[in-house]
């Protein structure tokens, strides 16, 4: 019986221990961030305008006038028709679609992502972006101050 009693409470110890081990999951909205493919690899980050995220608990932000939002971030130098690689800082999702676009003068121009990577677009200026994902958790809009050089 002794043993059973300590057996037991070896057990018990043990799961006990065990429990307090465990790890600390970040599910909000990811961070997403654009890399360029330059010998200098520098990254930038994009801000998250618009949130319905479901993942541990609902993460909801609405953001009426994204466009003024992008222009007050810092702006973000790249060249024209320069590949950029989208980077999320966290990827505990499944991505089911990335689009993304870019407004100049109040024209919107589609831009082609391909996996996780596009090119900036070939004409020079100043340019809002924003970078639509949709994954198993959500959605999430993200925006930029691009200067195309």
């Amino acid at each position: 019986m002794r043993l059973f009693a300590k057996l037991g409470i070896i057990v018990f110890s043990t799961l006990l221990l065990t429990a307090c081990f465990g790890e600390d999951y970040d599910f909000t909205p990811p961070d997403v961030t654009l890399m360029n493919h330059t010998e200098y690899p520098d990254t930038e980050e994009l801000t998250a305008v618009n949130i319905e995220w479901d993942s541990d608990k609902l993460y909801t932000k609405k953001t009426d006038d994204i466009l003024s939002v992008a222009r007050d971030q810092k702006t973000l130098v790249y060249h024209k028709g320069q590949e950029v690689r989208i980077v999320f800082v966290t990827q505990d999702f499944a991505i089911r679609k990335l689009s993304a676009y870019v407004m100049k003068d109040g024209i919107k121009t589609e831009i082609e992502v391909d996996g996780e990577v596009f090119n900036m677009p070939n004409e020079k200026g100043e340019y809002i972006i924003v970078l639509h994902l949709l994954a198993d958790s959500g959605t999430v809009e993200y925006v930029g101050n691009v200067l195309i050089e």
